[in-house]
C-alpha cells in the first residue's frame, strides 16, 4: 500500500490513501481525520483543582481505603464548576448551592456524599496550607431514607430466578453480613473449610467467621469448580463475565439484576441488614451480632436490627421470663 503525504484537502482534515490494484491502476481513498483534541486548560497554582490534585498525590490520600478513594473521586466531580477559582476563595454558600443542586437531581444520599468528600478535601487543604477555612465543615446532613433490609420473600425469589453469579454473591452476603467491598475482595485463601478470615476494608477490623453449614456446602462446591477451572482468578466471587467485580460495577450489576424481580429496590447493603435481622430473631445478643458483622458500636446493631420480628422476640422473652419464674417457684 502506498500512502500519500499530505495534502489533506482545503480543510486540512482529510487523509488520502492510494492503493495500487492488481491491474496496475491506482485507487484513491479519502478519509476524514478526527478533530484535534482540545488543549487541556492550564491549572492555576493556587486553584481548587490544584489543591485536589495535590491531595490525590499525597500520603494521606494513599492511606485511605481504595473504596473511599473511589467514592471521593466520584463525589468531588460536583466541584468542577469551582475548580479554576483559588481554594481560599471558595465560600460556604457555594458549597451549599452545589449540594442542593445535587440533591435535586441525584438525591439526598449523593448530596451528603458530596459534602463529606468536600469537607475531607478542605480539611486536608487547611492542614497543608492550601485553604484557610473548610466551607463544608459541620454542614447538617440532609434527611435521607434508609436502605431496606431484604425480606425472606425477596431472597427466595432471587435464589430462584437470578443467574448463578448473583446467587453466589447473595448467599455469601446473607451468611457473613459483610459490606460489598469485603465480599468482592474475598480470596479463596480466606476460607479454610470451616472459617472465613478477613480484615474489613472500611474499619480495618479483623474478623474470623465460622461458616454456616449451608454456606459451607456451597463454598466447597464452588471451590471444587474453581480448582478444576481457571485458578488465575483468586476471588471467591466473579461477575457474569468471570472477572473480579469492582465495587461500583457490583452495585450496578446487582441493582439491575434485582430490579428484574419486580419486588422493589433492594441493594447489596440490605443483605447485611437481613443477616443482622436473622441473628437477632435467632436470639443472638447484640455483642454476638456485632462479632459477625464487625460493628464496634452496639448502636449500629440496634440500627440494623430494627426490621427484626419485634413481636416474635418479645413473645420469646415473655416465655423465658415465665419459665424462669416457674423454676424459681419450684426451687422455693
Amino acid at each position: 500500500m502506498q500512502q500519500s503525504k499530505p495534502p489533506f484537502g482545503k480543510s486540512g482534515r482529510v487523509k488520502v490513501v492510494r492503493r495500487t490494484l492488481a491491474d496496475g491502476t491506482v485507487k484513491e481513498y479519502r478519509y476524514k481525520r478526527p478533530p484535534k483534541a482540545a488543549a487541556q486548560p492550564r491549572i492555576e497554582p493556587a486553584s481548587l483543582d490544584a489543591m485536589l490534585d495535590a491531595w490525590q498525590a499525597s500520603p494521606e490520600w494513599r492511606a485511605l481505603a481504595e473504596n473511599t478513594r473511589t467514592n471521593y473521586i466520584i463525589y468531588l466531580r460536583g466541584l468542577t464548576t469551582l475548580g479554576r477559582f483559588p481554594a481560599t476563595s471558595i465560600k460556604r454558600r457555594s458549597i451549599i448551592s452545589l449540594r442542593n443542586a445535587i440533591a435535586e437531581t441525584r438525591g439526598n444520599g449523593a448530596a451528603s456524599g458530596f459534602v463529606r468528600a468536600t469537607s475531607a478535601a478542605f480539611a486536608w487543604g487547611m492542614d497543608n496550607d492550601w485553604a484557610e477555612q473548610n466551607p463544608a465543615a459541620r454542614l447538617k446532613p440532609l434527611a435521607r431514607g434508609t436502605l431496606p433490609a431484604w425480606t425472606e420473600e425477596v431472597l427466595a425469589a432471587a435464589f430462584d430466578r437470578l443467574a448463578e453469579p448473583y446467587r453466589r454473591a447473595i448467599l455469601l452476603a446473607v451468611h457473613t453480613g459483610q459490606r460489598r467491598g469485603d465480599l468482592i475482595a474475598l480470596p479463596w485463601s480466606a476460607y479454610d473449610g470451616q472459617r472465613i478470615r478477613l480484615t474489613q476494608e472500611k474499619t480495618r477490623t479483623p474478623l474470623v467467621l465460622p461458616v454456616h453449614r449451608e454456606l459451607k456446602a456451597a463454598l466447597d462446591a464452588w471451590r471444587a469448580e474453581w480448582e478444576a477451572g481457571d485458578r488465575q482468578r483468586l476471588t471467591i466471587l466473579a461477575s457474569p463475565r468471570g472477572l473480579p467485580w469492582t465495587a461500583q460495577h457490583f452495585s450496578r450489576d446487582m441493582g439491575r439484576a434485582v430490579k428484574t424481580l419486580g419486588m422493589g429496590r433492594f441493594t447489596p447493603h440490605g443483605l447485611r441488614k437481613l443477616c443482622a435481622v436473622r441473628l437477632a430473631e435467632a436470639g443472638c445478643s447484640a455483642h454476638q451480632i456485632a462479632a459477625i458483622c464487625g460493628w464496634r458500636s452496639l448502636s449500629m446493631v440496634a440500627h440494623y436490627t430494627r426490621a427484626a420480628d419485634q413481636e416474635g422476640m418479645a413473645g420469646a422473652a415473655i416465655v423465658r421470663l415465665e419459665n424462669a419464674r416457674k423454676t424459681a417457684k419450684s426451687a422455693g
